[in-house]
């Protein structure tokens, strides 16, 4: 009995081959894994060195999605002088040589065109294949010029200041004439492109402006007078023949004792089918009563000094 038991003390159990190889199959991936890891880690810096040294270091190559005309007529409506401007601007704010792999310049030259005032709100910079970056953004839409203080300056559509400015009649905008206040700037008497230009006379008239440039005799409208507005709540229309058609309140709100806006629309309809001209012939026309009316001392002071124009200078030939 005691051999026997000897004997079993002295036997050992097989050696487990298949644990062993799997706890060396698993250790080795560990290693794996983390030797590559590790390689990511360091060889991280050098890939992103040897990939910017590939290209050049210069400039950034901006390509802008410029606003497309309307109705698909192909072509953009901003002028290549200030097409360049923008460009130029962003090149500025992107630096001589911006990093290749750094969002900074995008920003930089995200914000700085945003605050030039042609964009609604920032526009998207973004990297392209070929080391540049591409500009897109909604650019604002001009609606008229405001001429105030012996300039016409340009605004949008919800009547927010624009960057351009122009001598009187220079541009080809309808003209808002001499509202009660001017544009608005800053406290650092900068010009303010993201504040509405103060005053419901400048919304009134480009409401109006709205409305007529709809309209078949559009054609016919130079732009809007504002300067009665803040006195008694009145607009007059200014035509290309040098003539007003005093027009009263605005389109949503008109005063009392007006006849409707599409009355007033019906009134220069009428007279377009008469006369082909909207003022009818006459300088001076009402369209806010409940009856069209003709300013005809206005017509006749309008022929005596055409008539003063035309008689001869004494002693001349």
């Amino acid at each position: 009995m005691a051999k026997a038991s000897q004997s079993t003390k002295q036997k050992k159990p097989p050696f487990q081959w298949g644990a062993f190889v799997r706890n060396l199959s698993s250790f080795t991936v560990l290693v794996l894994g983390l030797g590559l890891l590790v390689g990511a880690i360091l060889g991280m810096k050098p890939l992103e060195a040897r990939a910017a040294a590939v290209q050049t270091r210069g400039p950034l190559k901006l390509t802008f999605v410029w606003p497309a005309m309307a109705g698909g007529r192909g072509g953009t409506w901003l002028a290549p002088s200030h097409q360049e401007q923008l460009m130029q601007i962003a090149m500025e704010a992107a630096g001589p040589r911006p990093e290749v792999y750094d969002a900074a310049p995008l920003a930089r030259v995200s914000d700085a065109l945003f605050d030039t005032g042609w964009f609604e709100s920032p526009p998207r910079v973004t990297r392209d294949t070929k080391g540049g970056a591409t500009v897109e953004g909604v650019f604002r839409v001009p609606a008229a010029v405001v001429r105030k203080d012996g300039k016409d300056h340009m605004i949008s559509w919800d009547g927010k200041l624009m960057p351009a400015v122009y001598d009187p009649g220079e541009s080809r905008l309808p003209v808002i004439l001499d509202p009660a206040l001017g544009a608005p700037s800053l406290r650092s008497g900068q010009r303010d492109y993201q504040t509405q230009w103060a005053g419901e006379d400048v919304a009134a008239s480009i409401e109006l402006l709205g409305l007529l440039v709809r309209q078949p005799w559009a054609a016919q409208v130079q732009g809007v007078e504002a300067s009665g507005y803040s006195r008694d709540g009145s607009l007059a229309i200014l035509t290309r023949n040098a003539s007003r058609i005093i027009w009263g309140g605005r389109p949503s709100k008109p005063r009392v004792g007006e006849v409707t806006t599409r009355q007033k629309l019906a009134y220069l309809a009428q007279l377009q089918t008469d006369h082909k001209r909207i003022d009818g012939g006459y300088p001076l026309i009402y369209v806010n009563s409940s009856r069209l009316q003709f300013d005809t001392s206005a017509s006749a002071k309008a022929q005596a000094a055409s008539a003063e124009e035309s008689e001869p200078i004494p002693g001349t030939p």
